[in-house]
C-alpha cells in the first residue's frame, strides 16, 4: 500500500478528536513520497493539549480505537 493510500486508510478510524498539522493540508496525492523526517504534533481537539480527555497520550497509535478509550469518537462514514 501506498503512502496516499494507506494515510487515507487511517483516517478511516483516527478518532475525530485527533489533530496534526498536517491535518490543515490537502491529503497526498497517488505518487507522493513520505516525508523522511515526520516532525508531526499531535494533539486532542478535545483538550486542545497532547492528552485526551482520559489522561492518555494524543497520537495515531492510541486514538485509532483498536485501543478502548472512553473519549474515542470514530469518523462519520458518508
Amino acid at each position: 500500500m501506498d503512502w496516499a493510500a494507506r494515510v487515507r486508510e487511517e483516517l478511516t478510524v483516527r478518532c475525530t478528536w485527533l489533530r496534526t498539522k498536517k491535518a490543515y493540508f490537502p491529503l497526498p496525492q497517488a505518487n507522493d513520497v513520505p516525508s523522511p523526517a515526520p516532525t508531526a504534533c499531535w494533539w486532542c481537539a478535545r483538550t486542545t493539549e497532547a492528552l485526551g480527555p482520559d489522561g492518555s497520550i494524543a497520537d495515531p497509535r492510541g486514538c485509532d480505537g483498536a485501543t478502548p478509550r472512553a473519549c474515542y469518537v470514530p469518523p462519520v462514514r458518508l
